[in-house]
């Protein structure tokens, strides 16, 4: 990584992109090379790490207002005594569906970066290793309940996690990541994977 401490903020922002594997502990050397960058490094690493795959993303994932029509139609020609006429649609993901303020927000509020949660919002993490108590943290936070945030964590990817992906990677269920690995791959300061390590289940 040719630098020069002159280097100004797009200079730095395009060797980063530039990196042939801008993983998290490239992004972990850079923000110890540029900490008046570390802002515009992070940005810039959600983008890298988790940005949509349109082009991957299965159709299945996000149901559409065609699908939920269709779906609320079949429902409504089944026997109420029928389970099928009971089951709702999976919970949208309340992560996804936040402001980048209100984003910026509760990562400040749970005491983890942006990265972090972007894997989380992304279903990147594997949610049988999530801390019970983290969980529901969470769910207060978003005020929807523990389960349902739960339900709608546990759907496949959408994104290339930046542990586990390089850029032509196709994301898939078994790509996902443990918490622990999404504590030491997210450049989180010791002292928060600290805390969320306390949180872990017994």
């Amino acid at each position: 990584m040719n630098t020069t401490p002159q280097a100004s903020k797009d200079d730095v922002l395009h060797m980063f992109s530039a990196e042939s594997n801008p993983n998290a502990d490239t992004l972990a050397r850079y923000l110890r090379r540029y900490p008046q960058y570390r802002e515009a490094l992070i940005d810039l690493s959600i983008e890298l790490f988790t940005a949509l795959k349109f082009d991957e993303v299965p159709a299945e994932k996000v149901p559409s207002d065609k699908s939920k029509q269709a779906w609320s139609k079949f429902q409504s020609l089944l026997s109420p005594t029928d389970p099928a006429s009971t089951t709702p649609l999976p919970m949208d993901n309340p992560l996804s569906n936040l402001s980048d303020e209100r984003f910026r927000e509760l990562a400040s509020e749970l005491n983890v970066n942006r990265l972090f949660l972007s894997r989380l919002r992304d279903c990147s993490i594997q949610v049988a290793t999530i801390p019970q108590r983290f969980l529901s943290i969470v769910a207060q936070e978003l005020t929807v309940s523990v389960e349902g945030l739960t339900s709608a964590l546990e759907a496949p990817p959408v994104v290339a996690s930046g542990l586990r992906h390089k850029a032509s990677g196709k994301p898939g269920a078994g790509d996902k990541i443990t918490f622990e690995e999404a504590l030491t791959g997210s450049a989180l300061s010791e002292a928060q994977q600290a805390a969320l390590r306390e949180m872990k289940d017994e």
